[in-house]
Parts: structure tokens; C-alpha cells; sequence
């Protein structure tokens, strides 16, 4: 198996975790606006997926980084 993994301090998979979670936001805001709101009966603030992407990941980092 993989034996060094056991040697690592903990706080390298919530590093690791939050880093995939910036790059999950990061990726949500390079999608074209007219990708984000295909199918919405309008462009209000609130219906931006990019928006709920990011306050739903950084509860999600607060979260990990806490336990």
C-alpha cells in the first residue's frame, strides 16, 4: 500500500482539500455567462450559479478547516 501517507501531518488534506475547493470556484467563474444562466426565465443576482458555487464552498472550507 501506500505507506508514506501515514507519515503526513493532517493538515495536508485540508490544505490539499481547500486547494481543490478554490479550484472548483475558481473553475465555476471561468464558465460564460450565458452557460450559468441557460434556461433561467431571467438574470437576476440570485440566480448566478458562481455566486451559490462560492458561498456554498466556503462554508464547505470553513467547515473542513475547523474539523
Amino acid at each position: 500500500m501506500i505507506e508514506w501517507l501515514k507519515d503526513l501531518p493532517l493538515y495536508w488534506a485540508k490544505i490539499t482539500g481547500t486547494i481543490f475547493f478554490i479550484t472548483i470556484i475558481i473553475w465555476a467563474w471561468t464558465r460564460p455567462k450565458d452557460y450559468i444562466f441557460k434556461g433561467a426565465p431571467d438574470k437576476k443576482v440570485w440566480r448566478d450559479l458562481r455566486l451559490w458555487a462560492v458561498v456554498v464552498l466556503t462554508v464547505q472550507i470553513i467547515l473542513y478547516i475547523t474539523f
